[in-house]
């Protein structure tokens, strides 16, 4: 069978061609002949077969255009063999005036152009009358079947065609236009590269197999072509101007003759630099409709000299000698990848060995060499290419002014690492390798290599440090050269210009810089081929083992460090698509370039909005540090919320929590409160739910609720399981941030409804129990309960009385007060204490003062008082009383335990009226200096020296200019009290807290301030940490430092009590919302982790 092929004129201008004429397939043929071509094409392996091209057209202007009058050489004869596919002759071309285009459809999707009245519209006009989709009757078409208008055949069997479900394929683009064809072939060669991967995936992102590539194009294209052609179309794809499709070099076959074979074991690829410069544009005729408007296939075609309706016996007399002339300028102009090595000359083993010699050489033994043969000389390439990397790339590119001298060699750093090592392995190795083969040459003519396990043993210990160092980090150097060459054009070009070099062989610069990694992978492969030839009893057998054991452990080493890498290249990726809100991104550093960043999952997710109309597609990325939430635009990630620290992220459900144990000791920075992970019985419960909502809360005053919902409950299941692990691995991180821990001092007794209601918990505080044992006391709205700190189920209520608000204990007087109905009453502290010997006497109290709004107790200049507080309209007055009873232990102080025997007997006082003073502003507290009483009110804080009562310092000094940021928020800002912090005193309002030395002065040590992140309600100072309450979180400051340290979240959180002590750290009592058990309060000890347990 004579084949013949078509001149094919590629032009890779940005044009969109429409349809041209072309040569149909002869519909005559029979079954026979079209099975003898297909046959004689697969056949092909040891001949050059020719390139099926696609003809090139201009595209047509929606305005007046200058038509060409086409003088028609006499009718071409063709041939309509395998290989036949477009034959374009050069018409003769006459310029004529300007005519105006005429816009004819033909059908639903076919439009064509026309500068004259033709018999179409007669056609057109017949079909408006006719419900007939074709411009000729149904009954003519039937009488002949032989002159079937070939765009009519087309155009309803891609209508009928199955089309990909790949992103991007475009369903309405014409098969016959290349640049739409490529198109929609690449987007389905990305598509299957994400469902699979082949060993050179990792090389060769867009790779796929010849078998592959013709069953897309059996997707793309119409289903009634003959089989052969859908192979043709692929082909064609290798040799437009660009190609599109070149061989990877692993496939010396198809490199060796320039075309594609539909086999699984041809590997290809999408050429990158046809990517970025833009498909060729061309009409691939064989499969395209005839362009002429007045062509009819009854009357034999039209005048067009490629017209596919023009009979065969005219359009088949194109002369061998012609077809022959074309078939050889199209194998002068095809494109191909250059190889390595003479593409005429065979490579194997056998083509080096006299024919005597394979003759009287065993099968397996051929097998043998040509595996070590293959080895041998695919070193050989991989030296030379690294070599090239060194020379051509990295030693020039450290030379180069492309890119700026001060940060030059550490981008080379970045990029080559450590690929000078590597070349030094790998000369060693073959230079080693080829003297044995040299010497193996010398002594037989055969020059069989008898074995190579010893010299790879000898080298592969090498191995391990240098891939693991290369092998891992080749994907962040492609992404530095990515980035580097997108914004830097002189980098850019340096690059290109470097590729162009012959030695390149037309091969990308990422081809070399991941060569090491696919080498690597590739040593498992090369050596198992020769161990499997290699007989049992060959002395080569255990050291070749060996060598494939080590080469693999190597592999999976860099695989498993490479994952850490591919997620800090994802991390890099999500970095650079981020974009802000004008003004926003300047404020925002996330911090994602750190070394050691970690993104632990990512996901999309819906949230609603408008009352639940409506629902958006957010993408949540987990980091080791935070949360970000962003609205995805294309591949650009809009940042739609504050990034929330992991610090203060909260996950809020009622129903599911982790487990709690009694006693517990509640994990400081947990989702939600846990049990002690070192305890035994603490572990963490999932309940299964069916709900796909997952509630996270932003703590602080700069944060929200959000309510987001998965597509299914096990996702949402595994999103808190990841926030619960990332919090959970932060803590561990960084185990100098746990300061603190809860403790708990009552699980479940204090409800706020049913039978255990004993009304809102509002005070506490702390004592040591006459037997020893330490004992806390807790107020609420109906009472006092008492117990041994630690078992939270023995509490007792030992006084009933109403509406509680402040509770207190003199330990050195055993006096316990209580400040109930504003009024402040004492009482002897053995008599209430459960455990005590002295419970059942009968209870003495003593009234001390009445409408106070609250006291405190403490030692000023060592004398131990209690302070209250009355309000006289906008002034605050204050009476502090001095204890006169002594020890109520003591039996000398009997007297003060009389119970009163008559109306007109008068009890003796407890206490003693000590000083009196006022300030002239609404007071909220008062604290306890060494020498000195600092009152918190409205304007500040009043220090008060109670031996000089009319010397009262205000702090701050609000006329200095140093505080100016206070006297900006003055009217909103709430004094919550005053520290002294070693030489200076911290100042706490409910936005911020700073620094002032003795004098009052403004002091800027290692920051200028602390700005809260929640808006807290109470404040407690534990050197070296200040806490702060907000209703939703304790916030843990360092004083020194000002960092955040530990955030503790839950529900209505209140602080209960605060105790300095001398002696002892200071006692923190809190209370809040139960955290699993709805309706109950949770009283807690917030203890240092430096404080041993009590139980």
């Amino acid at each position: 069978m004579t084949n013949s092929t078509a001149m094919m004129t590629v032009d890779s201008r940005p044009t969109t061609p429409l349809p041209a004429a072309h040569i149909s397939s002869d519909r005559s043929l029979t079954e026979s002949r079209m099975s003898n071509e297909e046959e004689d094409d697969d056949d092909d392996d040891d001949t050059l077969s020719p390139p099926a091209s696609p003809s090139l057209f201009p595209r047509v202007p929606g305005t007046l255009v200058q038509q060409p009058v086409i003088i028609p050489p006499s009718p071409p004869q063709i041939d309509d063999s395998d290989d036949s596919d477009i034959i374009v002759s050069s018409p003769v071309v006459k310029a004529e005036p300007p005519k105006p285009l005429t816009k004819i459809s033909l059908g639903a999707k076919t439009v064509v152009y026309t500068t004259r009245t033709t018999s179409l519209d007669s056609r057109q006009a017949a079909s408006s009358t006719n419900t007939s989709s074709l411009s000729y009757s149904s009954s003519t078409s039937r009488n002949n079947n032989n002159y079937l208008p070939r765009f009519a055949s087309l155009q309803s069997a891609s209508q009928g065609r199955i089309m990909p479900t790949a992103p991007g394929v475009s369903c309405d683009a014409s098969p016959a236009i290349m640049s739409q064809l490529a198109n929609n072939f690449v987007a389905c060669v990305k598509h299957l590269n994400k469902s699979r991967r082949i060993f050179c995936t990792d090389e060769y992102p867009l790779s796929f197999t010849g078998a592959e590539a013709v069953k897309i194009m059996h997707e793309l294209l119409p289903s009634n072509l003959r089989p052969v052609l859908y192979r043709k179309v692929a082909r064609a794809f290798i040799h437009t101007s660009p190609p599109l499709i070149s061989p990877v070099s692993y496939s010396e076959k198809s490199v060796r003759k320039n075309t594609l074979y539909d086999s699984p074991n041809e590997v290809y690829t999408i050429v990158d630099t046809t990517l970025e410069e833009g498909y060729a544009q061309g009409v691939y005729t064989a499969i395209s409709p005839c362009y002429s408007p007045s062509c009819d296939p009854r009357l034999g075609g039209c005048y067009a000299p490629m017209c596919p309706n023009r009979s065969g016996s005219i359009s088949g007399s194109l002369s061998s000698k012609q077809s022959s002339h074309l078939r050889r300028n199209m194998s002068l102009t095809s494109s191909s990848i250059a190889s390595s090595h003479d593409t005429t000359l065979s490579r194997a083993w056998q083509a080096t060995v006299p024919r005597e010699v394979l003759q009287n050489t065993p099968e397996q033994e051929i097998k043998r060499q040509e595996a070590i043969h293959e080895l041998l000389y695919t070193e050989d390439d991989y030296v030379r290419d690294l070599s090239l990397l060194d020379e051509l790339f990295a030693k020039a590119l450290r030379s180069a002014q492309c890119i700026d001298e001060g940060r030059r060699h550490a981008f080379c750093d970045n990029v080559f690492r450590n690929y000078a090592d590597i070349l030094a392995i790998h000369r060693d190795l073959y230079r080693e390798l080829r003297d044995y083969q040299s010497m193996c040459q010398a002594k037989s003519a055969g020059g069989f290599v008898d074995q190579i396990g010893d010299i790879f043993l000898r080298h592969l210990p090498g191995f391990m440090n240098a891939y693991t160092c290369y092998g891992p980090h080749v994907v962040l150097a492609e992404y530095a050269v990515k980035k580097e060459s997108s914004n830097n054009m002189l980098f850019h070009n340096f690059i290109r210009e470097k590729e162009k070099q012959a030695e390149c062989r037309k091969l990308p610069f990422r081809h070399f810089l991941v060569l090491p990694v696919t080498r690597l992978q590739r040593y498992p492969l090369l050596i198992d081929a020769v161990l499997k030839r290699t007989q049992d009893d060959h002395p080569d057998k255990d050291d070749l083992s060996r060598c494939l054991e080590i080469v693999r452990d190597i592999g999976a080493r860099v695989d498993a460090l490479a994952s850490d890498k591919r997620m800090t290249l994802r991390i890099y990726e999500i970095n650079d698509s981020l974009r802000y809100k004008p003004g926003r991104g300047a404020e925002m550093d996330l911090g994602l370039t750190q070394r050691g960043r970690k993104l632990l999952h990512e996901g999309v997710v819906k949230r609603r909005t408008h009352i639940g109309v409506e629902a958006m597609d957010l993408n949540i990325f987990l980091f080791d540090h935070l949360l970000l939430m962003c609205k995805p635009k294309g591949s650009e990630n809009y940042v739609f919320r504050r990034p929330i620290p992991l610090e203060l992220l909260h996950i809020r459900d009622g129903t599911e929590g982790f487990s709690l144990t009694a006693p517990s000791v509640m994990h400081s920075n947990s989702t939600t409160f846990t049990a002690d992970p070192n305890a035994p019985n603490a572990h963490m419960h999932w309940p299964p739910s069916t709900s796909t909502s997952l509630m996270i809360q932003h703590l602080g005053r700069q944060g929200g609720d959000y309510v987001f919902y998965t597509q299914t409950a096990q996702q949402r299941s595994e999103w808190r399981q990841k926030i619960f692990d990332a919090k959970q691995a932060l803590n561990e991180a960084h185990p100098e941030r746990r300061a603190f821990e809860i403790r708990s001092l009552s699980n479940t007794t204090f409800a706020l409804t049913g039978i255990s209601n004993h009304g809102k918990v509002t005070c506490t505080t702390a004592f040591v129990g006459s037997q020893g044992f330490r004992m806390v006391a807790i107020g609420t709205e109906t009472g006092v309960w008492m117990g041994i700190e630690g078992e939270t189920s023995n509490l007792k209520k030992v006084l009933s009385i109403s509406d509680v608000t402040q509770i207190a204990v003199l330990e050195e007087f055993h006096i316990f007060l209580v400040l109930a109905d504003k009024t402040l009453t004492a009482y002897p502290l053995d008599t209430l204490n459960p455990i005590s010997n002295n419970n059942s006497a009968e209870r003495v109290s003593v009234k001390v003062a009445s409408n106070v709004s609250f006291f405190n107790t403490g030692v000023c200049n060592n004398r131990t008082l209690v302070i209250v507080m009355k309000k006289k309209g906008l002034d605050s007055l204050f009476r502090t009383y001095d204890p006169v009873c002594g020890d109520l232990r003591d039996p000398r102080n009997a007297k003060f335990l009389a119970v009163k025997t008559g109306f007109l007997s008068k009890a003796p006082q407890w206490f003693k009226l000590y000083r009196e003073f006022y300030i002239g502003a609404e007071a909220t507290s008062v604290q306890f200096l060494k020498a000195r009483l600092a009152v918190v009110c409205a304007r500040g804080f009043e220090i008060i020296d109670l031996n000089r009562l009319t010397m009262i310092h205000n702090l701050p000094e609000i006329q200095d200019p140093d505080f100016d940021f206070v006297q900006e928020q003055y009217d909103e800002l709430v004094p919550l009290g005053m520290f002294r912090c070693r030489d200076n005193y911290l100042l706490c309002y409910d936005a911020f807290a700073f620094m002032v030395d003795i004098r009052g002065k403004y002091m800027r040590g290692n920051y200028l301030r602390i700005d809260w992140e929640g808006k807290p309600q109470a404040v407690a100072f534990s050197y070296p940490y200040v806490v702060a309450f907000d209703p939703q979180f304790i916030e843990v400051r360092h004083v020194e430092t000002g960092e955040l340290v530990q955030v503790l979240p839950g529900e209505n959180m209140q602080s209960l009590l605060y105790k300095q002590n001398a002696i002892t750290p200071p006692v923190i009592h809190g209370v809040m919302a139960h955290p699993y058990k709805h309706g109950y309060q949770y009283v807690f000890h917030l203890a240092g982790v430096f404080e041993p347990p009590l139980y």
